[in-house]
């Protein structure tokens, strides 16, 4: 999660000035229900597709909105999630998935990998465009799959924007996450389905895109259908992702990924 002020303490009465139409986030028993839920999903694709053990510290007690992705010194994948993200008010169990998806993302997305500092070195980390994408193509689909109760759809929005039931089923879990992060930022805007981001980067964003962007991102791998099984390659972006001139739907947006120049 981007650098941020915000705190949210056990049994908070400070959420009131956050633009928000949830009743307050989500509970301690939901926070290690959906971290165990989605470890017990996943623990076993990563031992076999990595050989690792995948770690998930959930900090219920932390009190700074954050979760953050990383390797323990026998370079097992770790996620790091605190419990003042779990209690802000736009958070959800669906949302909290997604977070978890997204941080999962920087272990399995594949290419465009971050740099390592100033260097032109790639890191182990894949961007946080590609973490996003990661997420909804290859990570929720599979929860959605194995959790079907957790996830309906919500808004009459999301049929518009979507193409398929994956997607409008993603779309909850995509605006809560993007309206926790617009409200990080002043300088940041809610997302909206109707509009979406039309920038077009002359060079590939590695930080984090703007919520707006974020959303779009999610939206469009829940669109690529036909990679979801395929997994990402460390150097190829193409594999397993979907192509803006074959799939344009479904392809990385614009506002955040160059293909001729990351």
């Amino acid at each position: 999660i981007p650098e941020n002020q915000l705190k949210f303490p056990i049994n908070n009465n400070q959420k009131s000035w956050i633009k928000s139409q949830n009743p307050g986030g989500v509970s301690e028993l939901e926070f290690y229900k959906t971290i165990e839920e989605f470890k017990t999903l996943w623990a076993p694709i990563v031992e076999s597709k990595m050989n690792k053990s995948l770690v998930i510290n959930g900090l219920w007690s932390e009190e700074r909105v954050n979760a953050h992705a990383t390797r323990d010194d026998d370079n097992n994948p770790v996620i790091v999630i605190n419990g003042g993200l779990a209690r802000h008010p736009e958070m959800t169990k669906e949302g909290l998935f997604l977070i978890l998806c997204h941080e999962l993302g920087h272990h399995r997305g594949g290419a465009p990998k971050s740099f390592r500092g100033r260097s032109k070195l790639r890191s182990w980390s894949s961007a946080e465009g590609q973490a996003d994408y990661f997420a909804t193509n290859n990570c929720m689909p599979k929860i959605i799959v194995k959790y079907p109760n957790y996830f309906s759809i919500k808004s009459s929005d999301s049929i518009s924007r979507c193409g398929n039931v994956l997607c409008q089923k993603i779309v909850p879990a995509a605006m809560s996450v993007g309206n926790l992060f617009a409200s990080i930022k002043r300088e940041w805007r809610y997302p909206n389905l109707d509009k979406p981001d039309r920038t077009n980067v002359y060079k590939t964003q590695y930080d984090h895109p703007n919520p707006q962007c974020r959303v779009d991102t999610f939206i469009a791998g829940s669109l690529c259908m036909d990679e979801l099984e395929v997994d990402f390659d460390n150097e190829d972006y193409r594999i397993g992702s979907c192509i803006k001139d074959l799939s344009p739907l479904g392809a990385r947006p614009a506002c955040w990924f160059n293909s001729d120049n990351y």
